[in-house]
């Protein structure tokens, strides 16, 4: 329901309250550069290369500002899809939130979206009794089977979602499938590993060769995919992350 009302809904703040907010973070930050500026002389290379990253991370901050600003009187869209009622949980709330991912892209309040689906609650409502931290370790037995069971039940849960976006038709009579570029999966594998962690991809937003399994080298960034969909989608991006080159198997 909140995610609905900040998509859809009118601001209850007026327009001067929201720009005095958006004024006062910005004259936190210039404090924040200022300190930051005075006691970067005499700084080792180490933590110069450090205190760059901090620099980094306020220059997004006041990027992201300035499309906060950009967006303060523009008006809400008309929302495609009615109010959702309050209290859903597990598959009913993942359902509802791929419907409203999609109601964003169809009215292009964003053009980009990160979703982690509930954990615990989705167990809960498929009747497990585990958490979902302890049904992640694979354990043999009950816990090993209730992890096959959300495996599968994510797995219908994601095809569902690509079937309302190839249903989602475009004014030129394609699909908003065809338009979107679609990741799915984890950063952690097995326990706590962080490497094999399974990635699917899907949708024609970033011209990538789809319809194959790829087992890259071991020591490949997981970062190299996320570049290669970002310049897939015509994003002029160098590196992303720890990246160290593209998935050229990838590239259409």
């Amino acid at each position: 329901v909140k995610t609905f009302h900040k998509l859809f809904s009118a601001e209850d703040l007026p327009l001067e309250q929201r720009q005095a907010a958006i004024a006062e973070k910005r004259s936190v930050l210039d404090a924040v550069l200022t300190e930051a500026k005075r006691v970067q002389n005499g700084l080792s290379k180490n933590d110069n290369d450090k205190l760059d990253e901090y620099f980094q991370g306020i220059r997004d901050i006041e990027t992201r500002l300035g499309k906060d600003e950009d967006w303060l009187d523009k008006p809400k869209p008309k929302a495609p899809l009615e109010e959702p009622p309050a209290g859903l949980k597990g598959r009913e709330e993942i359902e509802m939130m791929h419907n409203l991912i999609i109601a964003a892209l169809q009215t292009d309040s964003t053009r980009a979206l990160t979703y982690r689906m509930p954990g615990q609650s989705l167990l809960q409502s498929m009747d497990v009794k585990h958490s979902a931290h302890n049904v992640s370790h694979y354990s043999p037995g009950e816990r090993m089977e209730a992890s096959k069971a959300r495996d599968k039940m994510h797995s219908a849960l994601l095809a569902g979602f690509i079937d309302k976006l190839k249903a989602t038709k475009e004014a030129d009579g394609s699909s908003l499938f065809d338009h979107t570029s679609l990741a799915f999966g984890s950063n952690i594998s097995s326990i706590h590993y962080l490497v094999n962690c399974p990635t699917l991809l899907a949708g024609g937003g970033a011209n990538l060769k789809l319809g194959q399994h790829l087992v890259l080298p071991k020591d490949t960034p997981l970062c190299n995919v996320w570049l290669t969909m970002l310049q897939g989608m015509g994003i002029d991006a160098e590196r992303h992350g720890d990246s160290s080159g593209v998935v050229k198997e990838l590239q259409a």
